[in-house]
């Protein structure tokens, strides 16, 4: 009897399921999302257990990252950024991507989205078919790596 009452709550408590969209708010603000062509945005939205961040990236190499209170501006690669902007003119219009859902831990799970020349892309953390949002996904990651991204828990708030 108790076996049964403890599979039963484990069982009825999701930790796992897909993170819904708010309906009608963009990922992106839409006052926020870079319209010209030497700039891109990177937005993570952070979990329960880590900070999420912006990350601004221009075509000369410089990239400009809001995560928690602190701001830092950096020169990255700028092989890595020339091949971020190349994928991102590949892809097109980022908002005609196909979109994926995915599971995501409700703990750790997060969304990261690229806005560029107006648009914003899927949810990158979701695993595609698409060979342009699996190239952005990978410039994504290693920008927000060179860019000084870091995946520390989100800091405590005293009472």
């Amino acid at each position: 009897m108790v076996h049964a009452l403890i599979l039963t709550l484990a069982f009825a408590v999701p930790t796992y399921g897909p993170m819904p969209m708010p309906s009608g708010s963009p990922p992106v603000p839409a006052a926020r999302i870079p319209t010209a062509a030497d700039e891109a945005l990177i937005v993570n939205s952070g979990s329960t257990n880590s900070a999420g961040y912006r990350l601004r990236v221009y075509a000369d190499g410089t990239t400009a990252l809001q995560q928690a209170d602190a701001a830092v501006r950096k020169h990255v690669s700028l092989a890595l950024v020339k091949r971020f902007f190349a994928d991102l003119r590949a892809a097109g219009a980022l908002d005609k991507l196909p979109r994926a859902s995915c599971m995501k831990s409700a703990s750790f799970g997060s969304s990261t989205y690229v806005a560029y020349r107006g648009k914003t892309s899927p949810d990158l953390a979701c695993p595609s078919a698409s060979p342009a949002e699996r190239a952005l996904a990978v410039d994504a990651d290693a920008l927000a790596a060179a860019g000084g991204v870091t995946m520390l828990l989100r800091p405590l708030r005293s009472p």
